[in-house]
């Protein structure tokens, strides 16, 4: 088992704890793991109510005690091997199941920068519409992918839904406030139909996805004036935590709602059975799956949901074509998007320009959006079929481990599925 954390956390994240966003992650109400690497031994324990779980640390030298959310314990040794910390929490009568921990990541920003400190680059948007959207002029994500180009292409036949399954979605915001649809989102953290966006991650997700275009403000989305709606799903809390079965549930409901695309913008140092069995669950119901590669410039095939089957996953490149120096990479991964500077939406009507694949994600996510709106009754697999062989080549020829088939293309995606509906 792995016991060194990812970096991007920023903190410690143990038991299938999802976490976003921020400097600092929580494993309890007052229990900050500052360290991003822990050595040693850990184990998760569920105890009886009247067990005192001080007498562990009292019993066991040097080991650290921390309370989850749902009230089982990380025992973490820095001196003991697992079976030797097995083996003396096995003693205590007052435990009833020692299990194995998983260590979680989450596909956090890189890096916040202020609209007006983007430097775009200069084919930025040319050669399609013109959008009077008032940073407009810095969403290089548009040009690179071809997306202005392509909307005048779709011939949309229905409405369609992208469920943002992360932090919730401000829903009030001017660019988004036309484009959620509030009535079919649901907080799962709080168990309330109410899935406001206490963080921000979600918000700029979904800002990149489908913000309002053309209104003479802000940014828009990679689809445009498409009919293209959000599903807030939120499965995070305002600190960035989350449990994977609370996400898999979240997954799950996204389809029961007519999700057509699902963005997932996290990540997991393990696989997870949980988010594994909800997204061939989404998948069956013919939700196309879109994750986010990860930050760590490591391979992703052993994480979730980037390494699952039926997750369709996306690296990050910079303005020169290359994979983004964070960006994680392997077999895994499907596709490429632009995940440098990506100008959104953030709550209180604010934007800002963040890097990550968390950013790449989406991109591929609109993307996708517009093909199933040229053509509502592709399924899954045809969708991976389109954007694989519309992607552009950018590093290798070919599929490769950095970029997948390539730079995702909406123009080409688009005339690619025109001519296979024939």
């Amino acid at each position: 088992m792995n016991t060194l954390l990812r970096k991007k956390l920023g903190a410690v994240l143990l038991s299938c704890v999802f976490v976003l966003e921020g400097s600092s992650a929580y494993a309890s109400e007052n229990k900050t793991l500052s360290t991003t690497k822990v050595k040693g031994a850990k184990k998760i324990v569920q105890v009886s109510n009247k067990f005192d779980i001080n007498s562990i640390k009292s019993s066991i030298s040097g080991v650290e005690v921390i309370r989850l959310q749902d009230g089982t314990y990380i025992i973490i040794s820095s001196n003991l091997s697992d079976s030797q910390l097995q083996k003396q929490l096995s003693k205590f009568k007052g435990i009833k199941k020692i299990q194995n921990p998983k260590n979680i990541g989450i596909v956090k920003p890189i890096q916040k920068t202020p609209v007006q400190n983007v430097n775009p680059p200069s084919t930025n948007t040319s050669g399609g519409t013109i959008l009077n959207d008032s940073f407009y002029k810095y969403e290089w994500d548009i040009g690179y992918t071809e997306s202005n180009k392509a909307w005048s292409l779709v011939n949309q036949k229905r409405e369609v839904k992208v469920a943002v399954v992360d932090t919730g979605v401000d829903y009030n915001h001017v660019d988004l406030k036309n484009r959620v649809l509030k009535d079919l989102g649901y907080n799962f953290v709080n168990n309330t139909s109410d899935a406001m966006d206490d963080n921000s991650h979600g918000t700029h997700v979904a800002g990149i996805i489908a913000a309002e275009a053309n209104n003479k403000q802000g940014i828009s989305g990679i689809t445009g004036n498409l009919d293209v709606k959000i599903i807030p799903v939120k499965v995070l809390n305002s600190k960035g935590e989350g449990q994977s079965d609370i996400i898999a549930k979240g997954i799950e409901y996204a389809a029961d709602k007519g999700a057509d695309i699902i963005n997932l913008s996290f990540g997991c140092d393990e696989e997870s059975t949980d988010i594994e069995n909800a997204i061939q669950y989404a998948r069956n119901k013919g939700s196309f799956i879109v994750a986010a590669a990860g930050n760590d410039n490591i391979d992703c095939d052993n994480s979730s949901p980037a390494g699952e089957a039926g997750a369709y996953t996306v690296s990050a490149i910079n303005p020169s074509y290359m994979k983004a120096y964070f960006s994680d990479y392997g077999n895994s991964v499907k596709i490429a998007a632009p995940g440098v500077q990506i100008v959104s939406t953030v709550p209180g009507n604010k934007y800002e320009a963040w890097d990550g694949t968390s950013m790449a994600a989406p991109v591929v996510s609109g993307v996708a959006a517009m093909v199933k709106a040229e053509n509502p009754s592709v399924t899954p697999s045809e969708m991976e079929d389109v954007l694989d062989k519309s992607a552009v080549d950018v590093m290798q020829k070919g599929k490769d481990k950095y970029t997948g088939y390539g730079l995702v293309d909406a123009y080409k995606a688009i005339q690619l599925e025109k001519t296979m509906e024939k």
